[in-house]
């Protein structure tokens, strides 16, 4: 199937003609603004396919930012490895950590017959990319 990739002004203006393209099944269409991609026109059908999963997408992007922003309150002690964080902090990540737990316990529901290893290694991979790191190597 073709992916056409137009620009948000003329996806504005050829608006019909691009959702005829989705519906009669000729392809998906990329939407991008100033250089990069930002929304796609899918058939509603394929959408649903895929809507649980995107959510569990979702969650694990935001837990994963939720992340990085919090870890610049911690005071760290790199010669002995710990780090000092305030306990409203502390108490907030342990709910993340608890509300991820719940994303891998989605997507185990979702696909019982996955070995628990296969799941967690499918969260991780999830989580390096938001973050932007080579899941190979780790950078």
């Amino acid at each position: 199937m073709v992916t056409t990739t137009v620009k948000s002004g003329e996806a504005r203006i050829k608006w019909r003609d691009l959702l005829d393209q989705v519906l009669t099944g000729r392809g998906d269409v990329m939407i991008e603004r100033n250089g990069k991609n930002v929304a796609v026109m899918i058939p509603a059908a394929d959408y649903e396919q895929i809507r649980e999963k995107l959510e569990t997408l979702r969650a694990v992007r935001e837990a994963a930012a939720t992340y990085e922003v919090n870890k610049s309150r911690a005071l760290v002690n790199i010669e002995n490895g710990t780090a000092t964080i305030p306990l409203d902090l502390y108490t907030k990540l342990v709910a993340e950590r608890e509300a991820r737990f719940e994303v891998i316990e989605r997507i185990r529901a979702l696909q019982p017959d996955y070995p628990p290893e296969e799941v967690e290694r499918y969260v991780a991979e999830a989580v390096a990319r938001v973050r932007g790191l080579d899941v190979e190597s780790g950078h």
